[in-house]
This record gives structure tokens, C-alpha cells and sequence, in this order.
């Protein structure tokens, strides 16, 4: 959720110049509080120190994706299973 958020940023940034000049005058908290960001994530990007806006959004890149968590997928077994000849599962057990 983190880096989608941080992706809006970063495309707002593109056709709003406001998010630039908030950058600029040290107010990245007001634009930052806008967005889908947890209380933690929020307060470092809003503490990042960057000498530009295209070093912060490397740098909010970077935290975000150290952060975030990776989603586990859910592991099922293949349609298959058991029902190729040769295998040892197909023997155990019985279709219904």
C-alpha cells in the first residue's frame, strides 16, 4: 500500500507543481499527509533530508521498499497433482 502511495506522489509531483515548491520550502509533511501512509512511513518521509526533489523521491523509493512488507502468496497444489501416472500421491489416495 506504501509504494502505491509513494507512486501517487511521484506522478502528482509530475503535473503538480505545488508538491515540488512544498518541497522546496520544507513542507513535505502537508503533501505527504494527503496520501495512504502509515504513522511510521509518514514521519521519515517527512524527515528525509535531500538536496532535490528527484534525490527525495530515490530516497522515499528506497525506504519504502525496505519497509514494506513482501505479500506471501498462497501456496496450492497444482491441478495435476495426483492425476499424472507415475507419481507416488496418485497411489495414496482415491478421487472421489
Amino acid at each position: 500500500m506504501s509504494m502505491q502511495a509513494l507512486n501517487q506522489l511521484v506522478a502528482r509531483s509530475i503535473i503538480d507543481p505545488s508538491v515540488v515548491q512544498a518541497f522546496s520550502a520544507g513542507r513535505m509533511e502537508e503533501v505527504i499527509s494527503e496520501l495512504d501512509f502509515s504513522n511510521d512511513i509518514h514521519k521519515r518521509l517527512a524527515n528525509l533530508e535531500a538536496k532535490s526533489w528527484a534525490e527525495y523521491a530515490v530516497l522515499a523509493y528506497r525506504y519504502v521498499k525496505a519497509t514494506e512488507e513482501v505479500a506471501v502468496r498462497i501456496q496450492l497444489p497444482s491441478p495435476l497433482e495426483g492425476l499424472l501416472p507415475g507419481q507416488d500421491r496418485a497411489e495414496d489416495e482415491q478421487a472421489a
